[in-house]
């Protein structure tokens, strides 16, 4: 753990992060850098906001009201690590005056790489392919082994079309798939792609469902026991979203009765999902330890966009990424 040394603003760091943003902030402020293999616990965290004029926080933090009230009144910004921010309390935060910033816009393409990836990794059944390999039971080519189903010409439904899933969209149209979506606001562009009226019409015409939503209290299970059967039986569910959008049981019912083929996901419910979990022994399902966003480039930029929101606020100016600003007067 490093610690602050002096009276300048505390900025609390709860992860470990790249070097070269922690000098950043260093240069202004004292950072206080929880370097550690484990997420801190709700109690830690409250012990090491005391006093800090910012919190750089990662998905894996709780900042609700009471991280927000053992920091005390100097709290003026909790910077996310990621354009999402569901694990931040922002009306305590907004009742706090506190802002909240996030890094969006950056992770995107690298975001709907990893998506698309996860679309064929389940079509083409590439885990479950690889580890016939490893468990050294491929002894010959076999005509009708490990058989997937082509992403060319099939039907992909998009819920949720904003920066993430029209990205998907154009890389599935390059790929030859047909695109269909279901989203709350109109797009800027929908790609010439097919906006249909209900969810249930996606899924039921869907050969791979892929999830692109923020999670909110409307999309938290929005895919469960009723939403799983509506799919085709050879349709696959892609979830790079968030966790909680799926009911993880009513998935896991679904997947051994047959009613879907396949599951690819980046994010689970719970996060991590434990080891003796059946998913994790199902060979129709893919997971990976939430890592859509997980390049070189993007994470540094993600680092450095916090970073900038909080160095703003340290000039008494709002992040340049705010998504409370309205509710921020520090006038």
């Amino acid at each position: 753990m490093t610690s602050p040394t002096n009276s300048r603003p505390k900025i609390l760091v709860t992860r470990r992060q790249f070097q070269d943003q922690v000098d950043r902030l260093n240069e202004v402020s004292d950072a206080l850098v929880l370097d550690r293999p484990a997420p801190a616990t709700p109690e830690e965290l409250q012990m090491a906001a005391a006093g800090a004029h910012g919190v750089f926080a990662h998905i894996t933090d709780t900042i609700d009201a009471a991280v927000m009230d053992a920091a005390g009144p100097n709290l003026k910004v909790i910077a996310e690590f990621g354009v999402g921010y569901d694990n931040i309390d922002v009306a305590a935060a907004s009742e706090r005056n506190i802002a909240v910033g996030n890094t969006p816009g950056v992770l995107t393409e690298t975001a709907a790489d990893f998506g698309f990836t996860m679309i064929q990794a389940a079509g083409r059944r590439i885990a479950e392919s690889e580890r016939f390999v490893r468990r050294g039971e491929w002894k010959w080519f076999e005509p009708l082994d490990l058989l997937g189903v082509d992403i060319y010409g099939s039907t992909l439904g998009i819920v949720g079309f904003g920066r993430i899933g029209s990205a998907v969209a154009r890389r599935a149209i390059g790929s030859g798939m047909n695109v269909i979506y279901v989203t709350r606001s109109q797009p800027e562009d929908d790609l010439g792609c097919e906006r249909v009226g209900t969810l249930n019409e996606l899924l039921g015409r869907s050969d791979f469902v892929t999830l692109h939503c923020p999670l909110t209290p409307e999309t938290n299970r929005l895919i469960g026991t009723e939403e799983l059967k509506r799919m085709k039986p050879e349709a696959s569910l892609i979830n790079t979203a968030r966790g909680p959008i799926v009911d993880t049981e009513a998935l896991t019912a679904a997947l051994r009765n047959g009613e879907i083929a396949y599951a690819a996901l980046d994010v689970t419910d719970p996060e991590p999902i434990p080891a003796d979990h059946p998913l994790v022994s199902m060979e129709n399902v893919t997971i990976v330890p939430h890592i859509a966003s997980a390049t070189v480039g993007t994470r540094r930029k993600m680092s450095e966009m916090a970073v900038d929101n909080i160095l703003a606020t340290i000039e008494g100016k709002l992040p340049p990424n705010c998504v409370n600003a309205g509710d921020i007067n520090w006038s």
